[in-house]
C-alpha cells in the first residue's frame, strides 16, 4: 500500500506522467490558501493531505496519517458518509455543501464547507476519492445574517401596518400573508399580478399618478377585495433593494373602521347643528310672545301675591330660556361659520365692567363682586360680545362658589393689550376636567341643572374672535381663576 504523503513538498507528489512544465502550476494549486486537498484510499483513509487543508482544519499532521475521515473529522462523519459512498461508486460531486465541526473535537466551531468529491479511477476500478474542500463559513453566515435581517424587517413591517407588498412597475413580486388575507386571497395568487387588480376603479388614476411621481407621503385610496367589497386604505411606498434590483415596498393600512366612524361623527355633527339652528331660530318667536305677555301682566298690576310670584317665576324662566337660545345660536354660528363674527368699535373696558358688575349685584344682592381696574384699558372691541364674555365668566364664578365668598374681577392694561381675570373661591376644578372645560356641552361634575354647558365654550370663541387667548388656573387654597388676554385692537378694527 502506498505510504501517505504528508506535509512535504507537493511538487513531487503528482503522477510521473504529468508534464514537467506543469509541475509548478500543480504545486501552486496544492499550496492555494483556503482550498484544502486530500486523497483517500478505498478504505477512506487519508493518504495525502495538502498543507492548506492542515491549516484550514487545525488538525496536526500525525492525526491524519492512516486514519479515516470519521476518526479525524467526527463532526462531519454523518454528512460525509453517504457522499463518500457515492464517490466510491464512481459518482462525481461538485459544489456540495456540508456543515459541522472540522477536527477531532466535536465541540469545535461550526463550519460551513463546500466540497468536490472526485472518484480516482484506475484500470476501470475506483482506487480512492479525491477531496477538494473550501471553507464557506463567512459567506454562509453573511447569507444567514441577511435572511435574518430581512425576516426582522418583514416582521417589523407586519406589526407596523396591516400588510405590505413589493412591486416592480406595478407587478407584485411579493405580498405578506396579512395583506392577502385583507383582500381575501393568498400571497401566491397575488404574485405576478398587477396591483391595480386590487384597486377600485375610482382610485386607479390616483394610484398611477402617485407611482409616476414617486410619491413619498401617505395617501388614501379605495381597495377592492376578491369578493367585490371595497376597503378604505392608506398606503405608503418606499424604494428598497430586492434580488439585486431596486423595487418599491408599499405598506398598507386598513382605515375602513376609521372612515366609517368619521362619517358617522360628521353626520351626527351636521344633524345636531342643523337641529340646534332650527330650534334656536324657531323658539325665539313664541318666547318673545311669552315675554311680552309677562311684561304686560307685571305692568298692569292688580295681581295678588301668589299671582305676582308665579308671574315672576315665569319671567325668570323666560330669561333663562332666552339665554339658552342665544347660546345655541352662537354655537351654531361658531361651528358653521368657523367662528363668531365681531364688529370692533372704540371702547373703554372699565365702563363695560362697571355696568356688568352693577347688573350682577342687582340680581345677586347677597354676593360681593369686587372689581379693580389698572392702567389704560381702552381699545377697539365688539362691545356686545365682551359684555357677553363678562356675563359668562362672572356668572360661572357665581355658580361655582359658596354664597359667602367674594368674586374678584380685574382689568389691567399692558403695552400690547389688556388682561382680564375673574376669580372665585370655590373648590378647585379637577385636573381631568380642565383639559376639556372650554369644549361645547362639557359640564363639570359640580354643575347645576341650569345651562347647556356652552357658556365657557362661547367665552373662548369670543376671545379667539378678538385674537386673544383664555386659560384657567385652579388649585387648593387659590380657588379658580379664568385669565383672558385681548390685543388692544381686535382684528378688523
Amino acid at each position: 500500500m502506498a505510504q501517505p504523503v504528508l506535509n512535504r513538498s507537493h511538487v513531487s507528489t503528482p503522477a510521473h506522467s504529468l508534464p514537467e512544465e506543469l509541475l509548478p502550476c500543480f504545486g501552486a494549486l496544492l499550496q492555494a490558501p483556503g482550498l484544502g486537498l486530500a486523497f483517500l484510499d478505498r478504505e477512506l483513509r487519508f493518504r495525502f493531505v495538502s498543507t492548506a487543508l492542515i491549516t484550514l482544519s487545525g488538525v496536526p499532521n500525525a492525526l491524519y496519517e492512516g486514519r479515516t475521515t470519521a476518526e479525524v473529522w467526527p463532526g462531519l462523519a454523518k454528512e460525509l458518509a453517504p457522499l463518500l459512498k457515492k464517490a466510491l461508486a464512481g459518482d462525481t460531486q461538485v459544489g456540495v455543501r456540508v456543515s459541522g465541526t472540522l477536527g477531532p473535537q466535536s465541540s469545535g466551531n461550526l463550519r460551513h464547507l463546500r466540497l468536490a468529491l472526485l472518484p480516482a479511477i484506475s484500470g476501470g476500478l475506483c482506487t480512492g476519492v479525491g477531496v477538494m474542500l473550501e471553507d464557506d463559513t463567512a459567506h454562509v453566515e453573511a447569507e444567514q445574517a441577511l435572511r435574518q435581517s430581512e425576516e426582522r424587517l418583514r416582521g417589523l413591517v407586519d406589526v407596523s401596518c396591516d400588510g405590505y407588498f413589493l412591486h416592480d412597475g406595478g407587478i407584485i413580486l411579493e405580498a405578506s400573508r396579512s395583506l392577502a388575507n385583507l383582500f381575501g386571497t393568498t400571497p401566491e395568487e397575488m404574485m405576478g399580478q398587477s396591483m391595480t387588480r386590487w384597486v377600485a376603479p375610482e382610485s386607479r388614476e390616483a394610484v398611477q399618478s402617485a407611482l409616476s411621481r414617486n410619491v413619498q407621503s401617505p395617501y388614501e385610496l379605495t381597495g377592492l377585495r376578491t369578493d367585490g367589497k371595497r376597503l378604505f386604505l392608506e398606503v405608503l411606498g418606499r424604494e428598497v433593494e430586492h434580488a439585486h434590483r431596486t423595487v418599491r415596498m408599499t405598506a398598507v393600512w386598513d382605515i375602513s373602521a376609521r372612515k366609517a366612524a368619521e362619517e358617522a361623527a360628521a353626520r351626527a355633527d351636521t344633524f345636531r347643528e342643523q337641529l340646534l339652528g332650527v330650534v334656536g331660530h324657531d323658539l325665539r318667536s313664541p318666547l318673545y310672545a311669552i315675554q311680552l305677555s309677562v311684561g304686560a301682566l307685571q305692568r298692569a298690576g292688580g295681581l295678588n301675591e301668589t299671582q305676582e310670584r308665579q308671574v315672576t317665576y315665569v319671567a325668570t324662566a323666560t330669561r333663562r330660556m332666552e339665554r339658552m337660545i342665544h347660546e345655541l345660536l352662537d354655537f351654531t354660528r361658531a361651528r358653521l361659520a368657523g367662528g363668531l363674527p365681531v364688529r370692533p368699535t372704540p371702547l373703554s373696558l372699565d365702563k363695560l365692567l362697571a355696568r356688568a358688575v352693577e347688573d350682577f349685584q342687582a340680581s345677586h344682592p347677597t354676593r360681593l363682586i369686587s372689581p379693580k381696574v389698572e392702567g389704560d384699558v381702552r381699545g377697539s372691541w365688539d362691545e356686545s360680545r365682551l359684555g357677553q364674555l363678562l356675563d359668562n365668566l362672572v356668572g360661572n364664578a357665581l355658580q361655582h362658589s359658596p354664597e359667602d365668598t367674594p368674586i374678584e374681577v380685574r382689568l389691567s392694561g399692558a403695552p400690547d393689550g389688556v388682561n382680564l381675570w375673574v376669580r372665585n373661591e370655590g373648590p378647585p376644578v379637577p385636573l381631568e376636567e380642565r383639559a376639556s372645560i372650554f369644549e361645547p356641552f362639557k359640564r363639570g361634575k359640580r354643575a347645576s341643572g341650569d345651562g347647556l354647558g356652552l357658556g365657557l365654550y362661547i367665552a373662548r370663541q369670543i376671545v379667539v374672535a378678538h385674537g386673544g387667548r383664555i386659560s384657567i388656573e385652579s388649585g387648593v387654597g387659590m380657588g379658580t381663576r379664568f385669565m383672558v388676554w385681548l390685543p388692544r385692537h381686535a382684528p378688523g378694527a
